[in-house]
């Protein structure tokens, strides 16, 4: 690895993909929420709920947040709510018309944002001369991980000049 790097070892490839990673982290975070929202306000209006034996014996719960829908142990129910929800998202312009029905918009959203986290780490590791260094830093955590990607982003942002404009 190189030592004492200094602000002209950055390569544009770096800003480009710290560019790339706080957009699509922006949009990853306001489609995850625009997203919950709505598939909470179905389940408001058509409430599920979870299934005894995953509960241990304890009565069944109305399932109140989209991250446990998949506690619902009515398939019949849990096909209505997944329809319910692909309508709502194309009614209020969330999922485009050519995106598949058992697409989830923040999912692919989420999708992108990783994918330019790898890139904010590859364009790191070919500036400093390591291989593999996706694969090893992932090895190392996931705290190690996003921690790597908050240092990268923190010094590209500081650095004069730096501009990300949409």
């Amino acid at each position: 690895m190189r030592k004492n790097l200094t602000v002209k070892d950055i390569t544009p490839a770096m800003q480009a993909s710290v560019k790339a990673y706080l957009m699509s982290r922006a949009y990853a975070e306001i489609m995850r929420e625009a997203v919950d929202k709505i598939e909470r306000e179905i389940l408001k209006e058509c409430p599920l709920t979870n299934d005894l034996e995953i509960n241990r014996g304890k009565p069944a719960r109305e399932i109140t947040e989209s991250k446990h829908v998949y506690l619902c142990d009515n398939d019949d129910l849990l096909q209505e709510h997944y329809k319910a929800v692909n309508h709502r998202l194309r009614a209020e312009g969330l999922k485009p018309d050519d995106m598949p029905d058992d697409y989830c918009p923040a999912l692919v959203a989420e999708h992108l944002q990783m994918d330019a986290e790898h890139l904010v780490i590859e364009s790191t590791a070919e500036m400093l001369g390591e291989d593999d260094f996706l694969h090893r830093l992932i090895c190392h955590g996931m705290d190690k991980y996003h921690k790597f990607i908050d240092l990268v982003t923190g010094m590209i942002v500081n650095m004069p000049g730096f501009e990300c404009k949409i």
